[in-house]
């Protein structure tokens, strides 16, 4: 799978690309390999793409980089999917620049616009090299090599600015370029994703069987994502609840769909094998809901379920606090979270790292919005590395999964110390046929929170 995550800097990009050359060995781990590295004119981060074999295993990359971890201010890791590399044309200039251009697209044109854009005649000093689906920020990034700024514009704003579907895009130039393998390796991973042709040519995928091995590839994750109503989340919950059940396959499972007050979105939380089977449902499915205007999709690592204490409070409320931390804190963080000494009042019950706007996740059942207020205070005011927190509650969820399914993966991600102490907690609210009672005691419906894309 393929990951692009932007290092905001801390002290200055020069610094930053420094600590990068320096500590580059540090981000190869076991299924982690960086790939390039790119900064964009007036952007203040630095671009990295990484291939990962196993999403939990990304986290590494900030155990150990300390001169990286002190240079970056924040992280923000976006999903690339069905990725294209196309040839560039005989006879073409030497010297054009590289710009990278990203684009929000409708999403019932998600697919429509993937493949006008690679039909588009292109004049004779511009040629599209790349286009991918990413659901990050943004839908959509293409990159071009061009004679300079204004070729570049012009395209954009004339041609893929102008395709039905295309809402809002942003150029930039890439004003440094840097591969972190052997050329060797850059030319192997382009091979998987080659196009016949150029850009604006009659093609295919060159090797169509490598691209299905990569498609292929087992990488199973939780993932977040976000359905933005265009008019209303009532009829969006109709849709939802008529559709997405429907999805589950070997590939995808959705597991259950949540609204949080105040919010525009609904939240739906699947299992996937990898990124490419989440893409051709976000493509092929849910973008096909009657008022869904957008969608974001946020990967989750370290997901972790907590049961409550045997003789717990009845009354209890579930509340939501998303933390966005310094990068070199984030282990440390989840540390203090699971040892933390909660109040008698305050129960932990969800903890995972986001690759979203949000660094840390996690759900807190409680009797009151003061008592939540108070323990977030106490917590997360004075613990090192926290830079801001959000607290919100939720409105409505509803399981989309049957009750075998939702069972296997509330076990499957269960903390290890509850699993091995089941003895000394309320293990009745493992499951319930009261759905909401469930949710509302065991903090099941977690992480829709403020991540804005």
């Amino acid at each position: 799978m393929l990951v692009l995550s932007r290092w905001t800097s801390k002290i200055g990009l020069g610094n930053l690309w420094e600590a990068i050359e320096a500590e580059k060995r540090t981000l190869y781990w076991e299924g982690v390999e960086p790939l390039y590295a790119m900064q964009q004119e007036g952007k203040r981060y630095i671009s990295i793409m990484f291939n990962v074999k196993n999403l939990d295993a990304f986290q590494k990359v900030f155990h150990n980089a300390s001169k990286i971890l002190e240079s970056i201010l924040e992280t923000r890791t976006i999903p690339v999917m069905r990725p294209i590399y196309f040839p560039l044309p005989k006879g073409h200039k030497k010297d054009l620049n590289r710009y990278m251009a990203f684009l929000r697209v409708a999403p019932e044109k998600y697919e429509a616009v993937y493949s006008a854009i690679q039909g588009l005649c292109c004049p004779k000093d511009l040629h599209i090299t790349y286009i991918s689906f990413s659901f990050g920020d943004d839908d959509i990034i293409v990159s071009m090599l061009a004679k300079d700024r204004e070729t570049a514009l012009n395209f954009v704003n004339d041609e893929i600015g102008k395709v039905d579907g295309v809402n809002a895009f942003d150029v930039a130039r890439v004003v440094r370029y840097v591969t972190l393998v052997p050329k060797e390796r850059i030319r192997e991973h382009t091979a998987q994703f080659l196009h016949t042709a150029p850009a604006g040519k009659k093609g295919q995928r060159k090797n169509p069987r490598a691209y299905e091995n990569y498609a292929r590839e087992r990488s199973p994750m939780t993932v977040v994502v976000r359905l933005f109503a265009k008019k209303s989340l009532p009829r969006l919950w109709e849709d939802i609840e008529t559709s997405l059940p429907k999805l589950k396959s070997k590939d995808l499972v959705p597991l259950y769909a949540s609204q949080q007050e105040a919010k525009d979105y609904i939240t739906i939380i699947t299992e996937a094998t990898n990124f490419e089977a989440l893409n051709d449902v976000v493509i092929n499915n849910i973008s096909t809901l009657a008022d869904v205007r957008k969608t974001r999709t946020i990967p989750l690592l370290e997901p972790t379920y907590f049961l409550l204490p045997k003789g717990h409070p009845r009354d209890l409320e579930r509340y939501l606090i998303s933390l966005r931390a310094e990068p070199k804190s984030y282990q440390a963080i989840r540390s203090k979270i699971v040892c933390y000494d909660y109040p008698d009042n305050v129960f932990l019950s969800y903890l995972a790292y986001s690759l979203g706007e949000d660094d840390i996740l996690l759900s807190v059942l409680t009797d009151s919005k003061k008592s939540v207020m108070a323990f977030a205070k106490e917590a997360f005011d004075r613990m090192d590395g926290v830079r801001s927190y959000e607290i919100s509650n939720q409105l409505k969820t509803k399981r989309l999964a049957s009750e075998t399914a939702w069972k296997q993966h509330h076990e499957k991600f269960l903390s290890s110390y509850d699993r091995q102490h089941r003895g000394d907690y309320d293990t009745d609210y493992d499951w319930s046929n009261n759905f909401y009672e469930y949710a509302a005691m065991s903090g099941a419906f977690v992480h829709e929170l403020d991540m804005d894309g």
